[in-house]
């Protein structure tokens, strides 16, 4: 489906989808509501080879929403594959990149198209702030996790580039083509391989600067188990030690945590330098600490024996889930993060 039109849009937003057909039926009812005015934009929604019955949900919607709407449809290959041809088929100047679990608020694209008005310089990107979406209610881990923790970019107007998050960020389509596409890849322990970091990153290097929006703000509406997160966070992990060879940024070290005998020495040289930490961050002995109480609170006896047996009596228990924190499952899910960084440098060599 391709709706055809000589008028050249403001603001392409690429929307690339795999097996959510009932989600991404909200998600372009959300932008069916933007202020912006509908011939200012186009939506490019891009199938990753979908098995759920994506087109048809495309095809209903398509005649109803004010918008220009393009489909197309390609065999499985993966985020990165989906996000260039996305990119590609776009037509306006600038184009935003957005999951197909992120609702925007109404007067979200407007404020990405406006940022980029007022900072017509090619390597100018911006990150719009994205929170958990309140209809998040399933489960406590959904209404307790915090995946994003966009709270800590609150004071910030300019980000590093490994807060690149494709899910609501726009970029200048003609520096991307000419700068850097996504790798097309698949992560070798599954396909959660941060794809978008090693993106920006790349950019970065080619001037690119990350500008942050809180008014540009989106919900993340994605029902998940604790159980398929943990898979997700295992299979960064494994996917860190590659992710790091296409990306040598030696801050990710510390941005991820990954401290240990191999990594001390470049912890030391980062925290000594320029870098882009804040607070208590910067201080070596504050990651020495933070490590070592992570290491007695979070082990193979305590996250199988007590923090599970934790989360999952929670569900059951309302006392109990009032006492649950955010930093409680973000620490559980980084512990098993971690352990794919260990099983992918033992299975992989890193």
């Amino acid at each position: 489906m391709n709706v055809a039109t000589e008028h050249v849009p403001l603001i392409s937003v690429v929307l690339s989808t795999y097996n959510r057909a009932h989600t991404l039926r909200r998600t372009l009812d959300h932008l069916a509501k933007q202020d912006l005015p509908p011939q200012n934009f186009e939506v490019v929604v891009v199938d990753d080879g979908s098995p759920d019955d994506t087109g048809s949900v495309v095809a209903e919607i398509a005649p109803t929403v004010p918008f220009t709407l393009t489909y197309r449809r390609h065999e499985n290959r993966g985020p990165g594959y989906t996000q260039n041809r996305g990119i590609e088929c776009a037509r306006a100047p600038f184009v935003l990149l957005l999951a197909d679990d992120i609702f925007m608020a109404p007067q979200a694209l407007r404020i990405h198209l406006e940022h980029h008005q007022a900072h017509p310089e090619p390597p100018v990107a911006v990150l719009g702030k994205v929170v958990q979406s309140p209809d998040l209610y399933q489960s406590v881990f959904l209404r307790k996790w915090d995946p994003f923790r966009f709270y800590e970019l609150e004071e910030l107007a300019e980000l590093p580039p490994y807060r690149f998050f494709g899910m609501n960020v726009s970029v200048k389509r003609d520096f991307m083509m000419r700068n850097g596409m996504y790798l097309e890849h698949r992560g070798r322990g599954g396909p959660s391989c941060m794809e978008d970091l090693e993106l920006g990153c790349r950019l970065h290097q080619r001037g690119m600067r990350l500008l942050y929006s809180k008014a540009a703000l989106a919900y993340h509406y994605h029902v998940v188990t604790l159980d398929q997160a943990i898979t997700r966070w295992h299979e960064r992990g494994l996917n860190y030690g590659e992710f790091r060879r296409y990306t040598p940024n030696p801050e990710l070290t510390v941005y991820f945590h990954v401290l240990n005998f191999h990594t001390v020495r470049e912890y030391i040289r980062v925290l000594r330098g320029p870098n882009s930490f804040r607070g208590a961050e910067r201080s070596l002995a504050w990651h020495l600490v933070r490590h070592v109480g992570r290491m007695i609170t979070l082990n193979r006896l305590t996250a199988r024996w007590f923090w599970r047996p934790l989360f999952d009596l929670a569900e059951r228990c309302p006392q109990l889930a009032a006492l649950v924190k955010p930093k409680m499952y973000r620490a559980f899910l980084y512990y098993h993060f971690l352990r794919g960084v260990g099983d992918g440098r033992r299975i992989y060599g890193d």
